[in-house]
């Protein structure tokens, strides 16, 4: 049996997850206006929680993705 996509423990570390987060959220905070409203949810939560529980592999995915719709 395959890994699902998001079950890809190791591939970054920890703090690797986190500090690609960072990089995402410093570009994508300016843009949260621009943004639907579970997109612009999820972006503020993030900002206010990274430092807490750190990042899952779904969620870098999802702030990459968005990346690519908004911060060009």
């Amino acid at each position: 049996m395959t890994k699902p996509a998001f079950n890809r423990d190791g591939i970054l570390s920890p703090a690797e997850r986190v500090a690609s987060a960072r990089k995402c959220l410093d570009l994508l905070l300016p843009e949260v206006d621009s943004m639907g409203d579970t997109e612009a949810q999820f972006v503020t939560e993030m900002g206010n929680k990274i430092n807490r529980w750190g990042v899952t592999e779904r969620q870098l995915a999802w702030l990459r993705d968005l990346l690519g719709k908004y911060a060009q």
